[in-house]
């Protein structure tokens, strides 16, 4: 019970990204998600852990006592300021009941969703298209730099003919060079995506204002279908989005035991960003996910794989099914994977552990690097670069 949900990623001796077995997230990296959850939904406003606070503070305002609510807010009673983060972290208060009023009605459930001011617009960009990015003026210092950066790939080219073949402090400048202008350009970009938002917001408005004064009537669309990537996610939302009130004690002790299981799970996966082209699914992700099983049932991995799946990746358990069977397009693409990923940071000298699910549990069998090749080419039918 002493385990912490919500854990940081630390290197495991195999050079490889684990979820740490006791130590929690920082509260930087919680902040950081909080962000970009919130830039992702296009919410108007930055989240912060301040507005859920906040949130519950405004809950119990009158329902609770004032040593109640100075504890949700992390208040010192004696100086009203901000101190002794949590003394004690379990609230004795039931704040959803505060929220929901024990009944999930409609305005029970607005008080519930708009406490904190955040408004989010679907229809709202994530970020700025390519086509008015295109229209801008050039900032200054992007220009500056990818004029140094030119200039410096010429003069590199004329004296070393290749850029990988000079010498190690010019070619550690050029490639400062070429973050800064990475780093410039993404800046840029954030920023006129702030302001392209802004003006997206108030053309909505405008133009929601002027059909309701012309008494135009539009139809209701659908709301939007969130789906998302791994299947713990949409399980679990599927029960935390259940407000049905007519259950018995047994099934709502099942629902509450399934919950945690799902949330243990899915802190334990690692999700792969998909690209912000994709488009959604036109299907529902909740349909039949509550007479699903919750508890995600791993399903067979083939001993044989396929000449262009990554053994590694096969055998991390982090990843999604789809993610851990995923093929590349080359062989060739695979390799480079495998060599730049996965096997750059292997000790040297030392044993290699084949993690295929099969293999795992013999450990570190395999005597040498060449051992390790062979063997996951007789085995698992995998070529690796000699």
């Amino acid at each position: 019970l002493k385990t912490p949900i919500f854990r940081t990623s630390i290197r495991a001796a195999s050079r490889r990204w684990e979820k740490s077995e006791m130590k929690p997230m920082k509260y930087s990296t919680y902040a950081f998600y909080l962000d970009r959850i919130g830039t992702d939904l296009g919410s108007e406003e930055k989240w912060t852990s301040y507005c859920m606070r906040r949130g519950n503070a405004n809950a119990i305002l009158n329902k609770a006592p004032n040593a109640v609510v100075d504890q949700v807010m992390r208040h010192d009673p004696m100086t009203g300021c901000l101190a002794n983060a949590y003394l004690n972290h379990r609230v004795g208060f039931n704040v959803q009941d505060a929220f929901l009023e024990r009944d999930p009605s409609a305005d029970g459930l607005t008080r519930a969703f708009t406490h904190m001011s955040i408004r989010c617009n679907p229809e709202v960009p994530k970020e700025i298209l390519k086509a008015e990015l295109d229209k801008l003026p050039p900032d200054p210092e992007i220009v500056d730099l990818s004029r140094r950066v030119r200039q410096m790939s010429i003069s590199i080219r004329q004296e070393y003919r290749f850029i990988k073949l000079a010498t190690k402090p010019v070619h550690d400048k050029y490639r400062q060079l070429q973050r800064d202008l990475r780093n410039a350009e993404k800046s840029f970009r954030d920023e006129m995506t702030k302001v392209y938002q802004e003006a997206c917001r108030r053309r909505i408005h405008d133009e929601e204002l002027e059909r309701q004064l012309s008494g135009m009537v539009v139809d209701e669309e659908a709301e939007p279908v969130v789906q998302h990537c791994l299947e713990e996610r949409n399980q679990l939302q599927a029960i935390l989005c259940d407000f049905n009130m007519n259950l018995d004690i047994k099934c709502i002790t099942n629902w509450k035991i399934c919950a945690i299981n799902l949330i243990v799970a899915l802190a334990s996966r690692r999700e792969i960003r998909q690209p912000r082209s994709s488009q959604p699914c036109e299907d529902s992700p909740t349909e039949g996910l509550l007479d699903a099983t919750p508890l995600l049932k791993l399903k067979e991995i083939p001993l044989i794989l396929e000449r262009t799946q990554c053994i590694y990746c096969i055998g991390d358990e982090t990843l999604p099914y789809k993610d851990r069977m995923r093929t590349f397009s080359r062989v060739f693409h695979m390799m480079d994977h495998v060599e730049k990923v996965h096997l750059k940071y292997e000790p040297t000298g030392g044993k290699f552990v084949c993690h295929h699910p099969d293999c795992k549990p013999l450990g570190n069998f395999l005597r040498d690097l060449d051992e390790f090749k062979n063997h996951v080419q007789k085995v698992h039918g995998v070529k690796l670069r000699k």
